[in-house]
């Protein structure tokens, strides 16, 4: 019963890594009109105040989305993941929604940051670029300042 096992299990190991590079490669694809995958952005701000910094970005098959930042460069010493949803809305054209907590020092919720987000895929050279719009609103959803910039960005590629 042992051996029976054994050659079982191995044969069944044996499969599994030899269909593994397949399978993997088999689910990822990168497809020119399509936002899915990881991204650098290199924003610009121009409202509140001009600033220029840098985001890691996630979209997800599902229409999932997430970033993060360098830093918050509004107001407080912390800002959280941004969570949201996107979707493409014609050709080469894609929007997003999304919301990252702003914290207090003593890590109380300082507001929200909510922003939307129109790009537009290159396809040729697989960059994109968009326009920011959004708003910084207090814990109590009073809008603070609205929220303006630019943006380009690149994917992220395995090395």
């Amino acid at each position: 019963m042992n051996s029976r096992f054994s050659r079982g299990f191995l044969a069944t190991v044996m499969l599994s890594v030899s269909l593994t590079p397949h399978l993997a490669n088999a689910d990822f694809h990168e497809d020119a009109s399509d936002l899915t995958g990881a991204w650098t952005f290199h924003v610009s701000r121009t409202v509140p105040t001009p600033v220029d910094f840098v985001a890691l970005n996630n979209f997800s098959k599902d229409g999932t989305y997430m970033s993060s930042t360098q830093s918050d460069y509004f107001c407080c010493p912390a800002e959280g993941t941004a969570y949201g949803v996107w979707t493409k809305t014609g050709s080469n054209q894609f929007a997003v929604s999304f919301n990252a907590l702003l914290a207090n020092a003593d890590l109380s919720l300082f507001g929200t940051l909510k922003v939307n987000l129109a790009i537009t895929l290159d396809q040729k050279s697989g960059q994109l670029s968009g326009q920011i719009d959004g708003q910084l609103e207090d814990s109590h959803g009073n809008i603070i300042t609205p929220v303006a910039g630019t943006f380009t960005g690149e994917r992220i590629r395995i090395r």
